[in-house]
C-alpha cells in the first residue's frame, strides 16, 4: 500500500464490513460523486477486513467505480494507529498528499463523505497552509506559552 500512497492524493478511506448499509451509503456516495472529484485528482482507496472475494461482489453490485483492498488481519489499519475488533475496523478516512496525511476524518458522515472532501479540498484550495519552516519542528515555537500566540498584543 506504500507505492499507492506515495504520490498523489489519495483519499483511503477504512469501513467496517461490504454489503452492510452504512458501508454501502458510503461507498455509493463516494461512486455518485466521484467525477466531482476528478479536477482534483483525488484517487479514492476503500479498506476493510473483508476477503477480497466479498470486495469484488461489492464492487461489482453497486458499480464503484474506485479500488478496495483487503486488510484480512488489520496490518493496515493498526498502521494507521485504528483499533480492529473482531476483524472489523473504525469507520476513518485519510486524506493522503504524496505520502503525507493532510486530513483526517474521525467520524466520517456516511452519506455525505465525498461533499464533506469537497468542501475540505476547497477550503485548502482558498486558504492554503504556510510553507513550512524548516527553522521550527511542528508543535514548537519560540515561545510555549499559548497566551503568546502569533497574534498581535495591545499595550
Amino acid at each position: 500500500m506504500g507505492e499507492l500512497l506515495a504520490s498523489g492524493r489519495t483519499l483511503l478511506y477504512f469501513y467496517p464490513r461490504a454489503h452492510t448499509p452504512h458501508c454501502t451509503r458510503q461507498a455509493c456516495n463516494l461512486r455518485d460523486h466521484a467525477k466531482e472529484l476528478v479536477p482534483w485528482e483525488v484517487r479514492i482507496v476503500g479498506v476493510s477486513g473483508d476477503s477480497p472475494e466479498r470486495l469484488a461482489s461489492f464492487l461489482r453490485r453497486h458499480g464503484l467505480p474506485f479500488l478496495l483492498l483487503s486488510d484480512r488481519g488489520g496490518a493496515a489499519a493498526r498502521a494507521f494507529g485504528l483499533p480492529v475488533f473482531l476483524g472489523l475496523v473504525k469507520r476513518v478516512s485519510f486524506l493522503i498528499e504524496d505520502g503525507v496525511i493532510v486530513w483526517r476524518d474521525l467520524h466520517p458522515r456516511v452519506g455525505e463523505q465525498a461533499q464533506d472532501l469537497l468542501r475540505m479540498l476547497e477550503a485548502r484550495r482558498r486558504f492554503p497552509a504556510p510553507p513550512a519552516d524548516d527553522s521550527q519542528r511542528e508543535g514548537e515555537r519560540e515561545n510555549p506559552d499559548p497566551s503568546a500566540g502569533p497574534w498581535p498584543t495591545a499595550g
